[in-house]
């Protein structure tokens, strides 16, 4: 998938200017999520917050980002990414450092994917992963009134993905949702929901 014009100029503005808390919100669900030392593969990795975070806590964690800005800013966030992040985007994700994870990190990712490329970049999750896997992510819900022809007031391909459709297409690879929680956020027009799965 080529990521939308849109969608990249703000993601290179963002490098550039963007500021980000240490940690993620997400990130406060790594240690019950994963197995102690689990190899993690962020899908969407961005500047690399979440994979140092990852790494901090023992993970063997790993990286893919498309846009190449944001993956100039991770490798030069940490010395430790340097041969932990790589090139690729969903759906046609492959298998990035030879596959075989145990879980998948994958937050603020799959709202900038449209329905049709949602089921394909979720069987793309579960060709990289382990028989026995986890998948970890962060999905968001814009206020519809204020997306217009698919892009929200940033530019940027903004997709609505209801959760039960992501469950829907993740059980037809035997995963099962584990955990779903409601993030409270100070901006009223964005609901997160973080969802866990297992198999």
């Amino acid at each position: 998938m080529t990521v939308q014009p849109g969608t990249a100029a703000f993601y290179d503005q963002w490098a550039a200017t963007g500021r980000e808390a240490p940690r993620s919100a997400i990130s406060q669900h790594f240690a019950a999520a994963f197995a102690p030392g689990a190899r993690v593969l962020d899908v969407g990795c961005g500047m690399g917050r979440d994979l140092v975070a990852l790494l901090d806590m023992g993970f063997d964690a790993y990286g893919v980002e498309p846009n190449d800005a944001m993956r100039t800013q991770a490798l030069a966030r940490d010395p430790r990414l340097r041969e932990r992040v790589a090139a690729a985007a969903l759906p046609a994700l492959g298998q990035p450092f030879g596959g075989g994870f145990d879980a998948i990190v994958c937050s603020a990712v799959l709202m900038h994917l449209s329905a049709d490329a949602l089921p394909g970049a979720l069987a793309a999750f579960a060709a990289v992963l382990r028989p026995r896997a986890r998948v970890l992510m962060a999905l968001p819900h814009m206020l519809p009134a204020l997306l217009s022809a698919g892009r929200d007031p940033d530019g940027r391909q903004f997709e609505n993905h209801a959760p039960e459709r992501v469950q829907e297409a993740l059980a037809g690879f035997g995963f099962t949702l584990l955990e779903r929680v409601e993030l409270a956020t100070p901006l009223p027009d964005t609901r997160w929901r973080v969802l866990l799965f297992g198999r």
